[in-house]
């Protein structure tokens, strides 16, 4: 009966397959959720003059223990060592140059550098007085 819904006694919402709780129960949501094994680390995106900056914690990983692979517009980027694993895909914007996709990890942290093709980067136009 997945997808089923069953109240709480508390009287919130909630999905059969959603393991029991005491503090969902008590209070309508669980804060300890988020450190089950699934270990999903998040990430952040900027945008650069030049082209994206994709920073990914990896915290515990050497490099060699990490994988990144660009293939048809997908960044996958995969980590495993003795205690856990991870990975995340990241679809990539068209003006994006694979060819030049730089990645490194520095204090527990694995940054992307996605630089836009050079017709894709924006052209200076300079301004000349009379």
């Amino acid at each position: 009966m997945a997808g089923a819904l069953a109240r709480s006694q508390n009287g919130t919402t909630m999905d059969r397959a959603t393991p029991w709780s005491p503090f969902r129960d008590l209070t309508g949501f669980d804060p300890f959720r988020a450190l089950g094994s699934n270990w999903a680390f998040e990430y952040d995106v900027t945008r650069t003059e030049a082209g994206y900056e994709v920073e990914v914690p990896v915290p515990g990983f050497k490099p060699e223990q990490i994988d990144v692979t660009f293939k048809d517009g997908v960044l996958s980027v995969n980590g495993k060592n003795d205690r856990r694993t991870f990975a995340r895909s990241f679809t990539v914007p068209e003006d994006v140059d694979a060819d030049t996709i730089d990645a490194r990890v520095s204090d527990g942290m694995l940054v992307l550098t996605l630089n836009r093709r050079p017709e894709a980067q924006p052209k200076k136009i300079s301004i000349k007085s009379r």
